[in-house]
């Protein structure tokens, strides 16, 4: 619960709203009780009026998810209940391929010379997943429903929250199918020796019965991925001065049986025990003091209309992907940062951003 009550069990709400110029890749997920980790979630596609970035024939939709076999309470009560968590044995994740357990994906179709947008959504709660279709470029035209200036890659990497659209021209002959790539990876769980990264193909299909051609796959450090600096917003916007600025650190802390948890800066969240809406609508001039919303959830004040520079420092060398409800930002700047956790690259070194920075919700 964060900015209204949930929906009681058994009973209905209708969301009504304006999406006036807002179209893109999006996703529903629910909050409560960990729902979304169980599954409660769906693509949401908005299609806009006007010409897309790059003109395409058809348009498809995938979908990945990390897939526990027991629901979440489950696992949290298991957990709760040993007196020391690094006992437990350990349930790792499946990835779920368009709601399907990793091959069993029914294939993508594909006609010669067609150009298809595909739609890409990462809706998982830990895993990290990367996508490529050997033997075809990608070009991005799109991420978190703003449309970007065209950016061609080899292949996606993304976390949990994550969304694209990209452009994938078929070839001109049915002679061949392909075979598309999806690995997940968990950015915790790769430092634990019984778990192994998730690899999956699926079928590019060309014509019923064609071989399948084989492309050589290369290391990921001699591929091209997206960096979040390098792609710029289609209408060309550049960086807003900021009124203001926000620096947080993320931190770990260890509970009494060895739990693990994240926080931002010194304290852990708490949810709100009333709402941060109705808190908001009836403290009158006390809404504006962050402590009536409760200590720990370390809650800032803003202005209407004011910019804010979000510095996000994540120490702990585990990949993370921060997530803006409501709200897009500007990635201005990334890094210096390590061997990543979730792929094979290279470390990278401090980036800014081009002229016209990208708006993202959710940022690596």
């Amino acid at each position: 619960m964060v900015t209204q009550c949930g929906i009681p069990p058994g009973e209905n709400f209708t969301y009504v709203f304006e999406t006036k110029d807002q179209f893109g890749t999006f996703w529903v997920h629910g909050h409560t009780r960990h729902q979304e980790a169980d599954g409660f979630h769906t693509p949401l596609i908005i299609h806009s009026r006007k010409q897309p970035v790059i003109d395409y024939d058809e348009e498809l939709t995938m979908t990945f998810e990390d897939w526990y076999t027991t629901e979440f309470y489950v696992r949290q009560e298991y957990i709760e209940s040993l007196e020391d968590a690094r006992t437990l044995v350990p349930n790792y994740p499946r990835a779920l391929i368009n709601g399907y357990d990793g091959n069993n994906t029914a294939p993508i179709t594909f006609v010669p010379k067609r150009r298809y947008r595909l739609r890409i959504i990462c809706m998982s709660v830990n895993n990290w997943f990367k996508f490529r279709i050997p033997g075809h470029k990608m070009t991005i035209i799109e991420a978190d429903g703003v449309e970007s200036m065209p950016l061609e890659v080899d292949g996606l990497s993304m976390g949990p929250g994550q969304r694209y659209s990209v452009i994938v021209t078929a070839h001109k002959s049915d002679e061949f199918n392909y075979l598309y790539n999806v690995t997940s990876y968990s950015p915790v769980l790769l430092r634990d020796a019984g778990f192994k990264p998730l690899v999956y193909t699926g079928l590019v299909k060309y014509r019923d019965g064609a071989p399948v051609k084989t492309i050589p796959a290369p290391s990921d450090e001699h591929l091209v991925w997206p960096e979040e600096t390098a792609m710029q917003v289609a209408d060309k916007q550049t960086r807003l001065p900021a009124d203001r600025r926000i620096e947080l650190t993320v931190n770990k802390f260890i509970d009494k049986h060895h739990v693990l948890l994240n926080a931002l800066s010194s304290s852990l969240y708490k949810p709100v025990l009333v709402p941060t809406l109705y808190t908001a609508l009836s403290m009158g001039e006390l809404a504006k003091n962050s402590s009536v919303y409760g200590p720990q959830t370390n809650a800032y004040i803003l202005k209407h209309l004011e910019v804010v520079e979000i510095v996000i420092n994540n120490p702990i060398g585990d990949d993370h992907t921060f997530h803006f409800h409501g709200h897009n930002v500007q990635v201005i700047e990334t890094g210096p940062y390590g061997n990543s956790s979730t792929d094979n690259r290279k470390p990278v070194a401090h980036q800014q951003s081009e002229l016209w920075p990208m708006w993202r919700d959710t940022v690596q």
